[in-house]
């Protein structure tokens, strides 16, 4: 699998190509195209760092314009480092309370997944066979509690989904040179991953601890019976292209997040 990066619209995005061969409109977009202001500027798809609602709401319909979606098909959650998975069946209702969800699973062509990301890993995964879509946010903590393997196994059980048949798509995050982490952190994600703490711990000259969260979610996936030739990790660092995403370490914090959108509709 390849990554393609596209433009469209004053958008920049990136999109997987066993993704667009199978006709799923999705994409990880960048910082750019929006109409937020700085520290925000400028597609920002979150209220929650403190940009206004209006400019969300623009953000993330230019974001669906650039598939032809209706932004009423929307569903999007709201993130909270969580293993939980949700089953979406309708568009969520906008006036109610997002759920505290970190994954989403449709297969509604009628349903659009959203989620928002600004250095955690964000994860697609299409099942072509049972015509079946997922997006879920694996900051560390998800990481730690398997939020990968919670997919699949969903995926199995309320879909009738064979791992076998999965791809799928890490995308844009901070890489494995910046994710420093402290003893207690280094910790959890060593107990979470005891076979393959040197594929995914190293040490650098300075003695930071550096993680690698591409190589453990991927680790994750494979040991769920995914293929690994099906899983393709774009390998974009967040925090080394902040000037094109939003970074939360990058940025100490002020900035805002990029968005993340699949769909069923129009797969072949």
């Amino acid at each position: 699998m390849t990554i393609i990066e596209r433009n469209a619209n004053g958008l920049k995005y990136y999109q997987f190509a066993a993704f667009s061969e199978l006709g799923i409109p999705h994409g990880f977009f960048t910082r750019h195209g929006g109409v937020s202001p700085k520290p925000f500027d400028s597609l920002n798809m979150a209220t929650t760092v403190g940009d206004s609602n209006e400019n969300v709401l623009e953000n993330l319909a230019r974001m669906f314009a650039v598939f032809e979606l209706d932004l009423a098909t929307r569903y999007d959650g709201w993130q909270v480092h969580s293993g939980t998975v949700t089953c979406v069946a309708k568009p969520r209702d906008v006036r109610a309370r997002a759920m505290r969800t970190d994954a989403l699973i449709t297969d509604r062509p009628d349903v659009t997944l959203v989620m928002r990301f600004g250095d955690c890993v964000p994860v697609l995964i299409a099942d072509p066979v049972r015509r079946v879509a997922a997006v879920y946010h694996a900051g560390w903590p998800g990481t730690v509690k398997k939020i990968g393997a919670n997919v699949v196994e969903t995926m199995k059980t309320v879909y009738g989904s064979d791992p076998g048949n999965l791809i799928a798509a890490i995308g844009p995050s901070i890489g494995p040179d910046h994710f420093e982490v402290k003893e207690d952190v280094a910790g959890q994600l060593r107990a979470a991953f005891p076979s393959n703490r040197n594929q995914i711990e190293s040490v650098d000259d300075s003695g930071r601890i550096l993680f690698d969260l591409w190589n453990a979610n991927r680790l994750t996936l494979e040991n769920c019976g995914v293929d690994p030739k099906r899983i393709d990790v774009a390998g974009i660092c967040t925090v080394c292209r902040k000037d094109d995403w939003f970074s939360h370490r990058g940025d100490r914090g002020k900035t805002g997040r990029f968005g993340v959108l699949i769909s069923l509709d129009g797969m072949k």
